[in-house]
């Protein structure tokens, strides 16, 4: 058994899936399986299915099927290799010689997660000592003092000592150089209160650092610091992807995220009960960021913006990133919560010193309203249009139709595309037609730069009768694996490759002693953990494997059937050789044939069928 499959095997036997998937989200029994919402698509009644014997999960309603590495891959966007890496770190297992010249996904050279962990836990410590007096008083005032332990917020000293502590710890240079904080022998967020920043995965990848009011700052001339600061692009920080507090919303199993524009807005909201709060680092929203969430999001995003100018070109520029999510955008503006005085949402439901509960309480049911009142992303665009231009003016109202058919040529399905022309005409009080035409007009000159489209997602063909067929000797062999020892396809072998290989992956897997049901369909996930095509067929034969009551004499007659079906061209052949030797009078070939055809069809015969045996072919003369 090669290394990586040895590897696979024990990392999927010391994992129990149960365990993993209620670190998630809450399971409930129902008879010998364990059931739940399905975290990948929204639903009001149970369908998740987790089959605690077997170790693999399905869901009956959009067809998500796997097992411990397939359900990292899906919920937390990992490939492959990174959801070995994930589980093999938590079981302590080695993975050395595994994998060759090393690959996407995990850097080369020093580890840079834990040189930033362990970065993170130095200023969380300078904020627990008298330094961080400063920065503990900033996040007093401000009510989020209670974040300082669970988000593990810190304060950068003075220049000089997290030089001295990254050559105590032995931390690569070349690691705090790419996460900013180590800059031509320089440490620019010196000073500064820091706020790490954590992948989807809760791994440190960057920090965000805020200059506290009276800590002295560097300054030179009429220069002034930026008042925030984040790490630069690396190759573990992509801010077009990463998102600040992400990894919380996701472990509070939050299905409507919140996006909003600062560090102290997400932990505010998170402390004050709303954990879906997530903001963008340095960037605006992004596809890419909508991409990593749209896993965790099935009960859709809400933006937030400001009502101010900048945050209605935020808005707009949201939605043309959108226009093509997976799942509901809604937008809503801080203009509509309060008085409109609010500046940010931290403002708002944040409690501070000395404040009455109940005046905090009340601010914070309104400022729900808010989230729970925004509306479509295509409403709120339109609001914010009609800010900028007078649509009663001809002019305005052809640049707003304009703008519109820019956005509707970024939409790849046909079916949003029509339905949101419909939608933008009517917001217009035009003509669909009218904004079709300028659709196609604007269209035309984009046709030959546009860029190439992804390709589609590569979806498992729909089963012949014949496939179904071939499923259904998968099926039974999962049911009762020892129906290999005798199982001989060769003179009708299976026709379908990816099932042909999923029996003889089987019949290795008796081989190594995965003689029970859910021993052996444990080993063929993990074997199928990277194909897609073989997860699916393997889901499909395991849930008809549970309802055949009779694996054996279904196997038996299947087989049957098979060999049957495959003879039948030799017996037609045989019979039209007799009837030739028949006609031509050559009664030795005809003899010939005749005993070659008997001996096929008694060979082909379905098993204790002998009083209803076939008719026998028509006997030669004889001389």
């Amino acid at each position: 058994m090669d290394r990586l499959l040895d590897i696979k095997l024990r990392i999927k036997e010391s994992t129990d899936l149960v365990a993993l998937i209620e670190s998630y989200l809450p399971l409930r029994p129902r008879g010998r399986t364990l059931v739940a919402l399905c975290p990948f698509h929204a639903e009001s009644s149970p369908s998740f299915t987790v089959f605690r014997e077997s170790q693999h999960f399905h869901c009956f309603g959009c067809g998500k099927h796997g097992d411990v590495f397939t359900w990292l891959m899906e919920r937390d966007g990992l490939t492959f290799r990174e959801a070995i890496e994930v589980l093999a770190d938590r079981l302590g297992i080695s993975l050395e010689g595994v994998f060759q010249g090393g690959g996407a996904g995990k850097p080369k050279g020093p580890d840079p997660y834990r040189a930033l962990a362990a970065v993170a836990t130095f200023f969380h410590d300078v904020l627990r000592s008298d330094e961080g007096e400063l920065a503990r008083a900033y996040l007093d005032g401000r009510g989020l003092s209670a974040a300082i332990d669970d988000w593990q917020l810190g304060c950068h000293p003075r220049a000089g000592q997290l030089a001295r502590f990254a050559q105590e710890q032995r931390l690569p240079r070349e690691v705090l150089e790419q996460a900013g904080l180590w800059k031509n022998g320089r440490e620019p967020f010196a000073g500064r209160l820091m706020f790490p920043i954590h992948d989807e995965r809760g791994r440190v990848v960057g920090f965000g650092g805020r200059v506290v009011p009276g800590a002295p700052m560097p300054a030179s001339g009429d220069y002034a610091p930026p008042k925030y600061l984040n790490s630069p692009e690396s190759p573990v920080f992509h801010k077009r992807r990463v998102l600040f507090g992400l990894h919380r919303a996701k472990q509070a199993g939050q299905r409507r995220i919140v996006v909003m524009e600062g560090y102290t807005d997400v932990i505010a909201c998170h402390l004050a009960g709303f954990p879906g709060a997530v903001a963008a680092l340095g960037t605006a929203f992004t596809a890419d960021h909508a991409r990593t969430i749209e896993r965790y999001a099935t009960e859709g995003i809400v933006l937030m913006f400001d009502g101010d100018r900048a945050g209605a070109q935020a808005a707009e520029r949201a939605l043309r990133e959108l226009v093509n999510a997976r799942v509901p955008v809604r937008m809503a503006l801080m203009a509509d919560a309060e008085d409109g005085t609010a500046k940010d949402p931290a403002d708002i439901v944040v409690a501070k010193p000395g404040e009455d509960p109940e005046l905090v309480a009340e601010r914070r049911v309104r400022f729900a309203d808010v989230i729970d009142g925004a509306e479509d992303s295509i409403a709120v665009w339109f609001r914010l249009l009609r800010r900028r231009l007078d649509l009663s003016q001809a002019v305005n109202l052809d640049a707003a139709a304009r703008e519109c058919a820019t956005v509707l040529g970024l939409v790849e399905s046909p079916v949003r595309q029509a339905a949101l022309l419909q939608d933008m005409a009517r917001h217009l009080a035009v003509p669909a037609q009218a904004l079709e035409r300028l659709l196609r007009k604007e269209a035309r000159p984009r046709r030959q730069d546009a860029e190439p489209t992804a390709a589609p997602t590569q979806a498992v063909p729909t089963l012949s009768l014949l496939e179904k067929a071939e499923l259904d000797v998968l099926a039974c062999v999962l049911a009762r694996p020892a129906l290999l020892v005798d199982l001989d396809l060769t003179e009708a072998p299976l026709e379908h490759a990816g099932i042909a290989e999923l029996v003889a992956q089987a019949t290795d897997g008796l081989a190594l002693g995965r003689d029970h049901r859910d021993q052996l369909l444990k080993y063929l996930f993990v074997r199928a953990a990277e194909r897609p095509d073989q997860r699916e067929l393997l889901a499909l034969a395991a849930d008809r494997a549970g309802k055949l009551a009779d694996p054996a004499a279904v196997l038996q007659g299947l087989v049957e059937g098979r060999r049957r079906a495959h003879g039948e061209p030799q017996r037609r052949a045989l019979r039209e050789r007799l009837q030739r030797a028949l006609a031509a009078g050559d009664h030795a070939t005809a003899g010939d044939a005749q005993r070659q055809l008997l001996q096929q069809m008694r060979r082909d015969r379905p098993r204790g069928t002998a009083t209803s045996s076939p008719a026998p072919p028509p006997e030669p003369p004889t001389d």
